[in-house]
């Protein structure tokens, strides 16, 4: 662990990340994944999430099989992966779990990917894609921020023969 390295402006801005991405996990996507979201549902970020998507993704809200699938599994499946790599930005850990995060980050742009595809040639794509990428967008911002930190770790580039 390099100390000086753990609070670079680029892991602060990953463990900001990591940090909202769990935080979405645990509320508005594991409710998403229990119930539908409906207007005057107060439980936490979900009264700006029904607003938010009533407006710019309205799929989101009509909750087709595929995306409550997707949701449950991002909600549950990809929040240890969230924690690994705020510890790794927190720490500048990022040699010791490259393996485990480049795994990780190969299943999300797979997801993000087919998400991505699913929303914009369903019946009902974004309307305004500004703001549907600027809630979508960190996540984007995220796997080129930590792939670039585990390339650019001891270790993390080929070498020449």
């Amino acid at each position: 662990c390099d100390p000086t390295m753990a609070i670079s402006p680029s892991n602060v801005v990953i463990a900001l990340l990591q940090g909202y991405f769990v935080l979405m996990n645990v509320t508005v996507e594991r409710f998403y994944c229990f119930s539908k979201l409906v207007r005057g549902d107060t439980r936490f970020l979900v009264p700006e999430t029904v607003d938010f998507c009533e407006k710019n993704n309205p799929l989101f809200l009509a909750r087709p099989d595929w995306m409550h699938m997707a949701t449950c599994f991002s909600a549950f499946g990809f929040l240890p992966f969230y924690g690994l790599i705020l510890f790794s930005a927190a720490t500048n850990e990022w040699s010791r779990f490259r393996t485990p995060i480049l795994m990780f980050l190969g299943a999300k742009v797979y997801a993000i990917f087919f998400y991505h595809i699913m929303e914009f040639t369903s019946a009902m794509p974004p309307p305004d894609p500004l703001a549907y990428f600027a809630v979508e967008g960190p996540y984007i911002v995220s796997i080129v921020l930590t792939f670039a930190k585990l390339t650019a770790a001891p270790g993390g580039k080929a070498k020449a023969a």
